[in-house]
């Protein structure tokens, strides 16, 4: 089945475990471990795909991280590929429990990678940020209405208001999707107005998906500095 396109940086041989439905990567540690939850973007092409953790992308961040010393694991948060707030946020919800609840997790420790068109899942978690909650990454996100995705509930940029203190680490392409694009400045000038910790990441000649569709230097480096970033702020 089609897994994507390959990940820009190597995707190690890691330890992983099953749990409550999801696929743990596990860092080499034995001592409770932070943890970082990927939240793939929607709407995507479902038809002949495994769920997207099994796609190479994540899987490639799942084993990075695990390198890094933490525990990575891909929600999968909508089975076809649509659209639907409540029911991944139903997902997440559950996934955060679990995965918090591993006892080679330190539940205090977490952080939420959102991706594309899943970042409006994020506005729950940075209007009330949860004290476990160390870190927020969002990646070629969509952060207001779109071409891809249609926000019901609040949105990202009135959210995050509430997320003061937060550490957050935000990636963006310099060839993003038109309609995507405009989305992102209001949410950078909301953020810093809000007093958040906001990293930015610009990756000047990436593309929408430039993690592995753009195999150059300056993606590998983009994300390796964000996956420094997220690691950094989880250990702080």
């Amino acid at each position: 089945m089609n897994a994507g396109p390959p990940f820009v940086l190597p995707t190690p041989a890691v330890a992983t475990t099953t749990h409550d439905g999801l696929t743990l990567h596990l860092p080499s540690t034995s001592e409770p471990s932070p943890a970082v939850l990927l939240i793939h973007g929607v709407p995507y092409a479902a038809q002949d795909r495994p769920q997207p953790s099994a796609w190479h992308i994540y899987r490639g961040y799942a084993a990075q991280l695990a390198g890094l010393g933490c525990v990575a694991v891909t929600v999968d948060h909508s089975p076809d590929g649509l659209p639907d707030e409540h029911r991944s946020l139903a997902a997440i919800s559950k996934a955060i429990d679990a995965v918090r609840a591993h006892p080679q997790v330190d539940s205090d420790r977490i952080a939420l990678w959102y991706f594309s068109g899943g970042a409006p899942l994020s506005a729950g978690f940075l209007q009330t940020p949860a004290a476990w909650l160390r870190c927020v990454a969002l990646t070629y996100p969509v952060l207001g209405d779109s071409e891809l995705v249609t926000i019901r509930g609040v949105p990202p940029v009135e959210a995050v208001r509430g997320a003061r203190g937060l550490p957050m680490v935000l990636t963006l392409v310099g060839n993003e999707l038109p309609d995507v694009a405009l989305t992102q400045p209001p949410f950078v000038d909301a953020a810093r107005a809000a007093g958040v910790e906001l990293r930015v990441i610009d990756v000047p000649n990436g593309r929408h998906g430039f993690d592995v569709l753009d195999h150059t230097d300056e993606s590998r480096r983009a994300v390796g500095d964000a996956l420094a970033a997220v690691t950094e702020y989880l250990r702080s």
